[in-house]
């Protein structure tokens, strides 16, 4: 085997692996006998068929698969001994490979592949950007407070409805519906409010919800197989009328609702009660300030990148692209090429990664926080072990905790590194910081191409595999099977 390969001006570079037959021979000649072992020919005792005929049915695929190991083996050999950083993936350079699988001897690849641009960060220069706190609004704190009352509220069964009560009515002979009053709209509201046990009304019903699926819903339809103009008017009956009276703000409630004993007045519960509310608007807040941090970089970062190899390579990967599609997406795909080579420089120069050790602590938190809150540690440690336990073995809970703590750490180096303009207030304020009309027109993160996902989801989970210590790699060429097929 030989590689050739002699550095030239400009990012993309040329490399020739060549492989002869005495490099391939042997290994080919082994599986033959091996698949003549295991194979079952007509006419034949299992492992007694002609080599020849193995050879006829099998050869072209075992010699197409040792030549790819071969060469996927060589390349990557080449790139690591030399410490060769490149971006995309090595293509195969139409018309310069000798390759002949129907008269094998001696083949020749040849592919290019595109050098990692160097890329100079300053980021002082560059304008700041908006980090955003949502401090949540004490009408807000209010209707958190309130939810948490009617959760450890009363259930009673009044004889009159109010607008926040649910009814049950009998229709149709023996059919029951039931709902909420506040899923109605303001005109049918009017007609239900005041009305008591036993009392009958006729109505519109579609046309009292708010919506069809709360229609459906309440009288146990499809929403979809509802007739089109049918109002669906029913006689009702009031047969059952269900309030839940608030919790009084009094020791009995603050120990059912922090059971912990944290909490033991109004004014700390309001205070956690906020809290908790700006912690869930976080992913917000971060969202858009990473939006912000990335089109910042793009803009003012110098990122070289070679035109027709990416495009070739656009085209190599998704076949059913037309000519006119790329040009009016190539900027789109330039600038996420552009932003996954300024994270890798940001990624290697911070020293950003994710460990084992930190997804199972963000498991921990995450199961402690949202199952186990109002239980004492010590009583729930075993059980809170098992379900990360198990949720490490799960490929696809792991990942997803591995992306969103990886993002996280992004976002602490670049508040660390990037000019920032703090603002706070509502979440009224928030929406008119991204869109002075109101309208939340946030700019997504350029699209990816790599696997790595960053949306955040935690949930109770299976198990299968462990995750890996590190930020994943740069994709390395991939099987070539295909493509020295074509050759």
């Amino acid at each position: 085997m030989n590689i050739k390969h002699e550095n030239v001006p400009g990012q993309v570079q040329e490399l020739v692996i060549e492989i002869q037959k005495e490099d391939y021979a042997e290994n080919v000649d082994k599986a033959l006998k091996k698949q003549r072992r295991e194979v079952a020919v007509p006419g034949f005792r299992k492992g007694n068929a002609p080599m020849g005929i193995v050879q006829k049915m099998y050869g072209k695929n075992i010699l197409v698969m040792e030549i790819d190991r071969l060469v996927n083996e060589q390349m990557d050999k080449f790139f690591k001994e030399n410490e060769v950083k490149y971006i995309f993936e090595p293509m195969p350079v139409e018309g310069k490979s000798k390759v002949d699988f129907d008269n094998p001897d001696n083949f020749s690849f040849v592919y290019e592949y595109a050098l990692r641009p160097e890329v100079k960060i300053d980021y002082k220069a560059m304008p700041a950007i908006t980090d955003f706190t949502i401090i949540p609004s004490d009408e807000e704190v209010d209707t958190q407070v309130e939810q948490l009352r009617e959760r450890h509220g009363k259930y009673v069964t009044p004889d009159t409805i109010e607008a926040n009560d649910s009814i049950s009515a009998d229709y149709g002979g023996e059919k029951e519906a039931f709902f909420f009053i506040r899923d109605l709209n303001d005109d049918a509201k009017k007609e239900f409010v005041g009305k008591k046990v036993g009392d009958k009304l006729t109505v519109a019903m579609r046309k009292a919800f708010q919506s069809d699926p709360y229609f459906a819903r309440a009288f146990d339809l499809k929403a979809e197989e509802l007739t089109a103009d049918d109002p669906y008017t029913y006689d009702l009956t009031i047969k059952r009328i269900g309030r839940i009276e608030p919790a009084e703000l009094n020791e009995d409630f603050f120990k059912m609702a922090y059971p912990d004993g944290s909490v033991t007045d109004e004014t700390a519960m309001r205070q956690v009660e906020k809290s908790k509310l700006a912690e869930q608007y976080k992913p917000d807040t971060e969202r858009l300030f990473m939006n912000k941090a990335i089109e910042t970089l793009l803009d003012n970062v110098t990122v070289e990148l070679p035109d027709d190899f990416m495009k070739r390579y656009i085209k190599a990967v998704q076949k059913d692209m037309k000519d006119e599609d790329l040009e009016k997406q190539f900027d789109q795909y330039k600038r996420s090429f552009a932003w996954q080579i300024l994270e890798n420089n940001i990624v290697e120069g911070e020293d950003v990664n994710v460990t084992r050790e930190d997804v199972e602590a963000y498991f921990r938190n995450y199961f402690v926080k949202n199952y186990f809150a109002n239980f004492n540690a010590e009583s729930v440690k075993d059980q809170v072990d098992k379900i990360v336990a198990d949720s490490m073995k799960n490929q696809e809970y792991v990942k997803n905790a591995y992306d969103m703590l990886y993002d996280q750490k992004l976002v602490e180096v670049l508040r660390k590194k990037m000019n920032i303009e703090h603002k706070e207030g509502d979440f009224k304020a928030f929406v008119n910081e991204i869109s002075p009309k109101g309208e939340n027109t946030a700019e997504e993160k350029p699209k990816k191409t790599t696997k790595r996902k960053t949306a955040p989801k935690a949930e109770v989970p299976a198990a299968e595999e462990a995750p890996a210590e590190e930020k994943p790699k740069k994709t390395k060429a991939k099987s070539t099977k295909t493509k020295t097929a074509k050759e």
